[in-house]
């Protein structure tokens, strides 16, 4: 009971919030950048004051006249960093890492630490897990930054559009897509939840009985739906489709549009910064909400990446968390930033599609490094492997395949190792794998690519 009545409370503080932070999708770029610097002055002050660990970092930095050129003076922090001083970088005192560990342990859906925060985890996928704390206000934007790029699909304040959203996400009420989904579900937008762990048979069903107009899912589970749609087992609709929390690969955004003739819009989040881009309106690629956060496009040196160029992680200052600063923080993610504005009119800064990360790249010995499209290519090409996992050997790679129909994988691994070859890799050996499940963390996910440690 106590949860309900803080819920809804929650519910209505991020519908007093929407409409303003919908509005700001219009901005001029100048609007843009005025807010980036008070909101990083804002930031940086509550950090100096409050957090004993930023204190030391920040130094000399006076955050009444820090500009956003001025941030390239602070260090940079990793999830490293984070998780080693977790105590010492949140500015409430009262919450500890050993507390929030607990709490991620015992919550079966949805619920609120100490009053008014959320947990949220990652699903460790670079080697390191993160714990991330979100204040009552963090949490209200997160959702907030999420839905405002599709509130032509979700008509927002339109009090007789009554067809929910159907949410195809973690189970785990500890990662952010099941728990804001949990928080925020309302008469304003109704969200079915879906675990991503059912069965596929199951969420078949329950889509057929939800008939959404938006399906928000992670991008690995879209081949899947198409090939029931082929089957005449899923019946729906849908005006488009929402991805978030992995890589959108190119060809399952371009089967999912072909079987059902909509939209597959992507975007890019973190656990670090829930809501860090919206979609294009003009459908391949994405704008970086930097009206929340800022942005920083490295090279493996540290330095900024060209315009144009793909960088090999990012660090992200994300301007709207205060109980938790994170203030350039490093993500393996690979960003390229498009030159000139975007032809749909947005000021923000658009970018490329997020397909990979850097530490998804296998690298064999003599530091030859392979990029996951040299195994992508060929498994997509191949019209009867519904879902993979490509693991990487000492000298090649284990694949396991859930396929749709009888195929001679024999051929499917000379061609793969012929790519190998091309790359260098000596005398590479590639097993492929029919199986009957491919096996996803425990936040939902699924990574397709694995490194050798």
């Amino acid at each position: 009971m106590e949860y309900e009545k803080t819920r809804k409370r929650h519910v209505e503080y991020m519908a007093q919030l929407l409409p303003g932070y919908i509005d700001r999708l219009s901005w001029s770029r100048a609007k843009i950048n005025e807010e980036q610097n008070n909101a990083l002055r804002s930031l940086l002050n509550h950090a100096k004051v409050n957090s004993e660990w930023h204190s030391k970092r920040l130094g000399d930095i006076d955050p009444a006249t820090v500009t956003i050129e001025d941030i390239k003076k602070i260090p940079p922090m990793t999830k490293e960093d984070l998780m080693e001083n977790w105590d010492s970088i949140v500015t409430d005192k009262r919450a500890k890492l050993s507390d929030a560990n607990t709490h991620i342990s015992e919550i079966k859906s949805d619920k609120y630490f100490l009053d008014d925060y959320h947990v949220i985890t990652s699903g460790g996928s670079s080697g390191v897990r993160g714990i991330f704390l979100y204040d009552w206000h963090g949490w209200a934007l997160s959702y907030i930054s999420l839905i405002r790029g599709f509130s032509k699909f979700l008509k927002l304040g339109d009090k007789d559009y009554v067809k929910p959203m159907a949410s195809i996400s973690a189970y785990a009420a500890a990662h952010a897509t099941s728990a804001l989904a949990q928080t925020f579900s309302s008469s304003l937008v109704e969200i079915k939840h879906i675990p991503v762990t059912l069965p596929l048979e199951k969420i078949v069903k329950e889509l057929n009985c939800i008939k959404p107009d938006l399906i928000h899912c992670f991008p690995n589970i879209l081949s899947s739906l198409c090939e029931k749609n082929k089957l005449g087992e899923l019946v729906i609709d849908p005006k488009a489709f929402w991805c978030t929390s992995e890589p959108l690969l190119p060809g399952d955004r371009e089967i999912t549009e072909k079987t059902w003739n909509t939209s597959v819009m992507n975007t890019w989040s973190a656990s670090e910064l829930n809501g860090g881009t919206f979609p294009c309106s003009l459908g391949e690629g994405v704008h970086i909400s930097e009206d929340i956060c800022i942005v920083e496009a490295i090279n493996r040196d540290g330095r900024p990446t060209p315009i144009g160029s793909k960088s090999e992680k990012i660090y992200i200052t994300n301007l709207f968390n205060h109980v938790m600063p994170l203030i350039r923080y490093e993500i393996t993610d690979e960003f390229e930033f498009l030159p000139n504005q975007c032809k749909c009119g947005s000021s923000y800064q658009k970018i490329k599609d997020v397909c990979g990360r850097s530490d998804d790249l296998f690298v064999y010995d003599n530091d030859i490094i392979v990029h996951p499209l040299n195994f992508y290519s060929p498994l997509f090409q191949t019209s009867v492997v519904l879902e993979f996992m490509v693991t990487q050997t000492k000298n090649g790679a284990q694949i396991d395949v859930i396929t749709t129909g009888d195929y001679d994988l024999k051929e499917l691994e000379k061609t793969i190792k012929s790519n190998l070859l091309r790359n260098g890799v000596s005398n590479p050996d590639v097993c492929i794998k029919r199986v009957d499940k491919i096996k996803r963390s425990e936040t939902g996910k699924l990574k397709r690519f694995i490194p050798l440690k």
